[in-house]
């Protein structure tokens, strides 16, 4: 029925996950002031004002199915030509959208990524804490 391996992986926490009950603990105790935590990438500061100004303009005008709705697997064609562009713009390269490849997190993108140069029975060393995706 269930892989158990990736039952026990899902069930298990990962060390990612132990550093950031700590900071949250750490916080309540000291003072979340206090504590620099670097485990999750969760934001810390308020959003841009310009961001959540074009979210709002985008949840009034847009057309409900684009702004819900899946996007193609390889990311939308206009989003990725404008990533390519800023950098190309910042760091002088000479990148196309087929370079591009967004993704939602940074686990998902490294998964990804060692997937698309491994093979099934490869080993990669990596290193530790690890996003249990990582896993084979």
């Amino acid at each position: 029925m269930i892989n158990e391996d990736y039952k026990a992986m899902l069930g298990g926490k990962s060390v990612i996950r132990e550093l950031s009950e700590y900071a949250a603990a750490r916080g309540a105790e000291i003072g979340y002031e206090n504590v620099f935590d670097y485990s999750l990438g969760n934001p810390s500061v308020p959003c841009p004002q310009d961001y959540t100004d074009a979210v709002i303009d985008l949840y009034e005008t847009a057309e409900p199915v684009a702004l819900h709705g899946y996007s193609p697997s390889l990311g939308i064609p206009s989003v990725r030509k404008a990533i390519a562009e800023s950098l190309n713009r910042r760091f002088d390269m000479d990148y196309t959208a087929d370079y591009i490849f967004p993704t939602s997190g940074a686990a998902g993108a490294l998964a990804h990524a060692l997937r698309a140069v491994t093979k099934p029975g490869d080993e990669v060393i990596t290193f530790a804490p690890y996003f249990p995706e990582y896993q084979p």
